[in-house]
């Protein structure tokens, strides 16, 4: 439905299923929070450039990729 921004690396597709998610009573999912955020900092870009160049924005699928790269490196060395 939607690409979020229209091109680069780091595009968000906005699927059916993510727009089901703003109805009422429903949660907010990984994609809406990134886009939210997303749009918040290009907003925040024209507005005071220099703290947005402070600021970066990581995918919530960023943190879940390197906590398991961190346990992928510590399995060898330790037995549950």
């Amino acid at each position: 439905i939607l690409v979020y921004p229209p091109s680069g690396p780091d595009v968000l597709n906005i699927m059916g299923s993510d727009l089901n998610r703003l109805r009422p009573h429903e949660f907010l999912n990984d994609t809406l929070i990134e886009f939210g955020l997303k749009l918040w900092l290009a907003d925040l870009k024209e507005q005071n450039p220099d703290l947005a160049e402070q600021i970066h924005v990581f995918s919530s699928f960023f943190y879940k990729k390197l906590n398991n790269k961190k346990r992928q490196v510590l399995v060898p060395f330790y037995k549950f």
